[in-house]
């Protein structure tokens, strides 16, 4: 399975990866969404780990695009402010859930696997 993170912390981007890559998936990290969606139809994912709070195009613009090329993945929202009106927005527009950081390696895999396979449970 491939999963997409997008955070702008390299931090998290190499800690998500490291657990994605335990669980025997692959990873593509981006730090921005306009880099996730240049390289979307070259890796398209299964799911997306994404952080509503991004400089340039932001969560919510990201889920959006992706509505309008026709490309909607799961979508898996992750963020350290879950209550902001961006973090909303991206769940509003359809994230499976939104996460607040740091999240267990065993509760993000879970919420991976539910929003693939379309469930309300992680």
């Amino acid at each position: 399975m491939t999963i997409a993170v997008v955070d702008d912390d390299a931090a998290i981007l190499d800690s998500v990866a490291l657990a994605l890559s335990l669980q025997g998936w692959q990873a593509h990290t981006y730090t921005t969404g306009e880099a996730f969606l240049a390289d979307f139809d070259i890796h398209r994912p299964d799911c997306l780990i994404l952080d509503p709070h991004l400089p340039g195009m932001n969560g919510v613009d990201v889920v959006r695009a992706m509505i309008k090329d026709n490309t909607y993945i799961p979508i898996v929202g992750f963020t350290a402010k879950p209550n902001s009106p961006i973090a909303i927005d991206v769940t509003n527009a359809g994230a499976h859930i939104m996460l607040t950081k740091p999240v267990t390696f065993e509760a993000l895999v879970g919420h991976i696997q539910a929003a693939i396979n379309g469930s309300g449970d992680g």
